[in-house]
């Protein structure tokens, strides 16, 4: 399996273009983006053991004075690719970033576990299973009003025991809604890619945890 990302940048005088595999197919989707008011900020790839790429791109709009974004999931080859599904619009996002882009509910289509930044770089965690409807993203839906981290010390984190992985670890900082003191807070992984409440106990991902795909290579 095969992880790959790139996001556009300047490049130093003579630099060669990015001939990996990842980054040829990640090109055959930029290519698509053809419109004047959107443009492919950054990509991601993913390659399954059935050899099958996967390419997510954080859209952002080109519109000035208008800060939005969507995350756009596209199946593809060297020669062309299918969009596979997106999210909603999401206002005020001036970048979207990756912690994990592989496939995390072990339903063969790789999920998102990644961060959203607005214009003043303020971030918060997102996840986006790749299979479930519009992309929703879902921490929102199973913390409302929680704020949780994305400083260094305190990342977040896929949780996985004996190579099964069943939740999210996200830190969450004083006055968090629970009421209980500051720390890591787990999120059960469902096998429809929805999450449950935070908890403050990791789960036993052996009993009944979510198989995931396969392992990076």
């Amino acid at each position: 399996m095969m992880l790959a990302a790139c996001r556009r940048e300047p490049s130093p005088q003579g630099a060669p273009a990015d001939q990996s595999p990842g980054g040829s197919v990640a090109e055959v989707v930029r290519a698509k983006y053809t419109a004047p008011d959107v443009e492919a900020a950054g990509a991601w790839v993913w390659t399954g053991r059935d050899s099958v790429a996967w390419v997510l791109i954080d859209a952002q709009s080109t519109v000035q004075g208008i800060v939005q974004a969507r995350a756009e999931l596209w199946l593809a080859n060297d020669k062309d690719a299918a969009q596979y599904g997106r999210s909603e619009v999401l206002p005020s996002v001036a970048s979207i970033g990756a912690y994990a882009f592989e496939d995390l509910s072990g339903d063969g289509v790789p999920d998102l576990l990644g961060y959203v930044s607005d214009s003043s770089e303020v971030s918060y965690p997102v996840f986006f299973p790749g299979a479930r409807p519009g992309m929703t993203e879902e921490i929102a839906l199973a913390a409302p009003g929680w704020r949780f981290s994305t400083d260094e010390d305190h990342l977040p984190q896929a949780f996985a025991e004996g190579g099964i992985t069943c939740a999210l670890q996200l830190w969450t900082d004083v006055g968090a809604p629970d009421g209980h003191l500051a720390g890591w807070r787990w999120l059960a992984l469902q096998r429809d890619g929805t999450l449950s409440a935070p908890a403050m106990a990791a789960p036993s991902c052996a009993a009944g945890g979510v198989q995931p795909g396969p392992a990076r290579l």
